[in-house]
């Protein structure tokens, strides 16, 4: 059979949150240089139409991969994320990067029922002192299905739009996410999801290497032993590492800002309060 993960490698992550000035002033407090609001939109399965939905995004854009701030920006209209906010606040979305959604959906068809066929997306995001439409495509998992996140395969078709050098530089020294973790034990079902991302067989699906980057699977107990005793949601997303420049000069940083850090064998952590429900490590380390 063939490998999905031959053909993926990690694109972003998704924290969602009630409030996406707070939250983003919190990362801007990080380090993040955010990218502006943009609103969000997607497809009326009775119209047909694109129309818009209650939240708007913000970003930070690194070299490789991107970091997603999702907020309420108009309330009222339709949120298609409130099931997670419902959860709770913090990372729901890790999503892999394809070169053609169409091509990549029968790999993963091929070895498990938790993803739906392509959609396209698009909607108006800023762009300098302008505008520019932002089109992707997209293979999300079914939340029926997938307890623990929401992953998609996205196929970015005008990557340029996103990936603005004046947004591309960060006080943090961010340069690259690397590994996104979740935290859970293994069952029968996230071991076939993870097989069909092209999980390895390492005392169970632990590990999913990508072309570039990596997801990871760890306990609560593996987790609160190398940050600090922390206690975290069990089956969901918890962690995050962020590759940076110079992690003397991303400490400093943070000292500045009186934001505490534990440390690592490889970097740097804060704490979930501080990043709005998911550790963020920063290493020196970059794929």
């Amino acid at each position: 059979m063939s490998n999905p993960s031959a053909h993926l490698s990690l694109d972003h992550i998704g924290v969602i949150v009630s409030d996406l000035d707070a939250a983003a002033t919190r990362w801007e407090r990080l380090g993040f240089k955010l990218s502006p609001r943009s609103p969000q939109m997607g497809l009326n399965a009775k119209t047909g139409d694109f129309e818009p939905w209650a939240t708007a995004n913000r970003c930070a854009v690194l070299s490789k991969g991107y970091l997603e701030l999702i907020g309420i920006h108009r309330p009222g209209l339709t949120n298609p994320w409130e099931r997670f906010l419902g959860r709770f606040e913090g990372a729901h979305i890790v999503a892999l990067r394809c070169a053609s959604a169409d091509a990549t959906y029968p790999r993963l068809a091929e070895h498990c029922d938790d993803f739906d066929p392509p959609v396209q997306r698009r909607r108006m995001a800023p762009y300098g002192d302008g505008e520019r439409e932002m089109r992707f495509r997209n293979i999300f998992s079914r939340d029926a299905r997938v307890p623990e996140c929401r992953y998609i395969v996205i196929e970015h078709q005008t990557p340029e739009v996103l990936w603005q050098p004046s947004l591309m530089t960060h006080p943090n020294g961010a340069l690259a996410i690397t590994t996104v973790t979740l935290c859970a034990n293994a069952d029968p079902d996230l071991s076939m999801r993870w097989h069909a991302l092209g999980a390895k067989e390492v005392c169970g699906p632990t590990s999913v290497a990508l072309t570039s980057g990596a997801l990871q699977r760890a306990t609560q107990d593996e987790l609160a032993k190398r940050f600090g005793g922390i206690s975290l949601t069990p089956n969901a997303l918890a962690h995050c590492e962020v590759a940076v420049q110079d992690l003397s000069k991303t400490s400093s940083w943070l000292d500045a800002q009186a934001i505490s850090y534990g440390r690592t064998d490889t970097g740097i952590w804060v704490h979930p309060d501080d990043a709005n429900g998911c550790i963020i490590e920063f290493t020196s380390r970059e794929d």
